[in-house]
């Protein structure tokens, strides 16, 4: 329960720090003075938006700081504070958030930094609030199921069918996956299979291209090489005057003089050397002659094969040396290849299993839903009709799903919550046919209809904080007097935080609050303040007639006597 709220520098308040009791807490003002400032800075707290203008003064930080007493017997919120290890020796739970200048904030539990995540799960245990635009979260058919299982005591059996639901999901996609990597795996072994072949025909050899090609040139040119050939054996030898006869005479000459000069004697060397050499051209290049052809069969022949060879270097962007190396690498995998048909058969297995196991858990939540709904329409219809709808009436519509998806392929008709899909129909008046909820109640019905259901709820929830802001609109005369005896019933389970427009509810209040403007030349800031019972009495004459006058304290006296009574 909230026991202390402090504000600094947030929206038109500048400083103001309030304690709250159990029970029903009324807030009260005038139109505008500021009364839902308070939600405000709790729902900030906990996790809401924040806005520009949530400072008061735009150059100062702002801090709001929220005390709660521990409720011992909620076993939830012992779990959570155990498993965050939260210190709570003072048996307080100490909130506060911090917002700068730049809007940016940092939120602490008990003086430890705590993430947004961790702030909103403390608030599903502590807080609860119910606002005219949070009215519109019961026209949800997943919040209606939610309300449903509540009251029904099966968010246990809901939880394990959220679990196995999950569990399934996970299985499903860990299942696809894996028969994606095998279905790929598949597609490379073939296409490993058929470049094996592929390359086992060609047979290629390292160098083979290169080899080829020079034997291509030659060929080619092989015409050419031999008319060279010939000319130059002619050149050397034949031709009158050839060059070996020429040098020779030169190398016969000069011997003679061989031992009278080293300079003489050392070309005549070299010319014998030279001699020598045009024996050997000669030779090689007869040599050449005898090799080369003009084979005009060999020479297609082999340009065929290196257009062989450059489409596979294009088709496969290596070079041959490169393909060989892929060659072997795919004989390897192929010879490592394992397949995860076992595998993917065991997951299948355990997918089916926790199929079936899904099936059972969601069709025995449904049965029990349907069962629990009959005394939900009957204690939703006999509560609603005391709050001056005596002609109301509800029924919840099921549209179940069969059960009999196949979980190996799809979940068709299965959710987190089960197989369940139901919409809420009212009828607020005799003889009008029933509609949803969302088509047939109006503001006022809508409003009356959720406080309702929290009130069912209330002995099946944890004691938590209720904060009730301006529900109220819409409703008056009798109607508010009877809700005013509701709000009081669920604060006799809860604390509970009401800001209301109608005197009839503020009459119930165990602490009555009164808020309002105050204005100097320079700021317009609230105050709050607990109200004596005079100045209750002084307030509840305001909210009557918009002033405190003999006939309006009058009736304040009458009012506040009678809910004394019904007390």
């Amino acid at each position: 329960m909230i026991k202390n709220l402090k504000l600094e520098n947030f929206v038109i308040v500048d400083n103001m720090e309030i304690s709250f009791q159990d029970g029903l807490q009324v807030l009260t003002g005038e139109t505008g003075a500021g009364k839902s400032v308070i939600a405000g800075a709790i729902n900030v707290v906990f996790g809401a938006k924040i806005v520009s203008g949530m400072l008061f003064h735009k150059e100062k930080n702002t801090r709001i700081e929220v005390t709660f007493d521990i409720d011992k017997d909620n076993k939830i919120l012992a779990d959570l504070l155990k498993e965050n290890e939260v210190d709570v020796s003072e048996k307080e739970l100490y909130f506060c958030k911090e917002i700068g200048i730049d809007l940016k904030a940092k939120c602490f539990l008990n003086g430890r930094r705590i993430s947004n995540r961790l702030v909103k799960e403390f608030r599903e245990q502590l807080i609860d609030f119910h606002r005219q635009k949070d009215q519109q979260k019961l026209l949800e058919n997943d919040y209606q199921l939610e309300v449903l299982d509540y009251y029904g005591d099966l968010y246990q059996e809901r939880n394990k069918v959220n679990q196995t639901y999950n569990e399934l999901n996970d299985k499903l996609d860990e299942l696809s996956k894996l028969e994606q990597k095998e279905k790929e795996q598949q597609d490379r072994i073939k296409l490993y299979q058929y470049q094996e072949e592929e390359l086992k025909a060609v047979g290629l050899e390292l160098g083979e291209d290169d080899k080829l090609q020079k034997e291509l040139n030659i060929l080619n040119h092989s015409e050419e090489i031999i008319n060279l050939s010939n000319s130059l054996q002619q050149i050397i030898y034949e031709e009158e005057n050839s060059v070996y006869d020429l040098l020779n005479d030169y190398y016969t000459k000069l011997d003679r003089f061989r031992e009278d000069n080293d300079n003489i004697k050392a070309s005549v060397s070299h010319l014998q050397d030279v001699l020598a050499n045009l024996d050997d051209v000669v030779s090689t290049i007869r040599k050449v002659q005898d090799e080369i052809s003009i084979d005009r069969s060999l020479m297609s022949e082999i340009q065929e094969r290196l257009d062989l060879i450059n489409n596979l270097k294009s088709k496969y962007k290596r070079n041959l040396k490169e393909i060989l190396q892929y060659s072997e690498e795919i004989k390897l995998a192929l010879k490592n290849y394992s397949s995860d048909k076992e595998e993917i058969s065991k997951l299948k297995q355990e997918v089916d299993e926790i199929w079936h196991g899904l099936r059972k858990q969601a069709t025995s939540l449904s049965r029990k839903r349907k069962q629990t709904a009959k005394n939900f329409e009957l204690e939703i219809g006999e509560n609603i009709k005391k709050l001056a709808m005596p002609d109301a009436d509800i029924k919840i519509r099921f549209d179940s799903y069969d059960g009999n998806s196949n979980g190996l392929t799809d979940l068709k008709g299965y959710s987190s919550s089960g197989i369940d899909r139901i919409e809420i129909m009212f009828t607020a008046n005799r003889g009008v046919r029933m509609q949803p909820l969302k088509e047939a109640a109006s503001g006022g019905e809508l409003s009356r209809f959720l406080l309702t259901v929290k009130k069912i709820l209330s002995n099946r929830l944890e004691r938590r904080t209720i904060i009730l802001d301006e529900i109220d609109t819409g409703i008056g005369g009798k109607t508010s007097q009877l809700l005013g005896e509701f709000i009081y019933d669920i604060a006799r389970i809860h604390q509970v935080l009401c800001i209301t427009h109608l005197a009839q509810i503020a009459s119930f209040a165990d602490d009555h609050y009164g808020i309002e403007k105050q204005a100097d030349e320079e700021f317009t800031t609230v105050k709050l303040k607990k109200l004596s019972s005079t100045e209750k009495r002084n307030e509840i004459a305001r909210m009557l007639s918009g002033n405190q006058t003999d006939i309006a304290l009058k009736y304040a006296d009458e009012i506040l006597n009678k809910e004394e009574i019904t007390k």
